[in-house]
């Protein structure tokens, strides 16, 4: 396979009305991995892409001609038992200040470009004054690109645990910085 470097790429919110695109592109991804492990989505449908949309929202990185490369969620979970914050030991109360970073995909053709970066940065600007003090993540301990890229923008290990039906996973963490009143 052709890697593609130095191109230029847009990267851009994306959201609920994008489900049916960011789910192409996560499955594309998924469908070219030699361990599949390595990313836990064989059973996610456009339905479950659209109620992550609904509650968070979407990075993509395009081409400059527009076409979709690379993709990453950002899930705001609340209370609710997906939210990595559980897993983290956060109290219920820190709960709401949590958010996920539910996945993150770029073609294998692409990579290398640093999009993976780019992306969580740009959703770490969206999210600048929203109240949201932490945000969480998952990598196979396998995706050593994935996890370097995680800790190149701040994540920290903080644990190690089977998630996702039995995978193996680390979860990983990073303060973001709370605006002053």
């Amino acid at each position: 396979m052709t890697q593609i470097q130095n191109r230029d790429y847009e990267i851009v919110r994306v959201g609920a009305s994008e489900a049916d695109r960011l789910h192409g592109l996560m499955r594309l991804v998924w469908e070219k991995l030699d361990d599949k492990s390595l990313f836990a989505v064989e059973d996610l449908d456009t339905g479950w892409m659209r109620d992550q949309l609904d509650g968070g929202f979407g990075i993509e990185a395009r081409t400059g001609d527009g076409e979709p490369v690379g993709m990453l969620l950002v899930c705001r979970y609340g209370l609710a038992e997906e939210n990595l914050g559980h897993d983290l030991g956060y109290p219920e109360t820190m709960l709401p200040y949590v958010c996920n970073v539910e996945c993150a995909a770029v073609l294998p053709e692409h990579r290398g470009n640093g999009l993976q970066k780019r992306m969580l940065a740009a959703a770490e600007e969206e999210l600048r004054g929203s109240g949201i003090r932490v945000m969480a993540a998952t990598a196979s301990p396998d995706n050593a690109a994935s996890v370097k890229s995680l800790q190149a923008m701040g994540y920290r290990i903080v644990l190690t645990r089977n998630k996702y039906g039995g995978y193996q996973r680390h979860v990983l963490r990073k303060s973001l910085p709370t605006e002053e009143a």
